[in-house]
């Protein structure tokens, strides 16, 4: 068991980091959205959010951390097309919500992981 955990495959490493990369990415945009709307943090387009809505932030949040460790532990063939539909289901979420938000990081932070999507996508196409 250890000596599997030491030679396993630099690339199964370098995109399962890349995954939490991209979830800290999420993550943190989430925080500062929280301090930038205080109170107004629980509305989307002045309108409450809904169960539905939390609920579909926590399964896009889910992704990249199900990928971090599908990276690792899935087979190498399961974890390559797993990581390259979930690059590009991301991706085209990011790109449909990108008009959504107004703040420089915000912006900054959605180009940061569209970015991140892009060499995920790349980087396990090429494993």
């Amino acid at each position: 068991m250890i000596k599997e955990i030491v030679t396993m495959d630099p690339r199964r490493v370098q995109l399962s980091i890349s995954w939490v990369a991209l979830m800290l990415i999420y993550l943190l945009g989430d925080v500062l959205r929280l301090y930038e709307k205080g109170q107004a943090a629980g509305f989307i387009d002045g309108k409450p959010m809904t169960q539905t809505h939390l609920m579909m932030a926590a399964l896009m949040m889910l992704i990249p951390i199900l990928l971090a460790l599908g990276m690792v532990f899935l087979p190498q063939g399961l974890a390559k097309w797993s990581g390259i539909i979930a690059s590009l289901i991301l991706f085209i979420i990011n790109v449909i919500g990108v008009a959504g938000y107004s703040s420089l990081f915000d912006r900054f932070l959605i180009c940061l992981s569209l970015t991140l999507n892009v060499f995920n996508l790349v980087w396990t196409w090429l494993w």
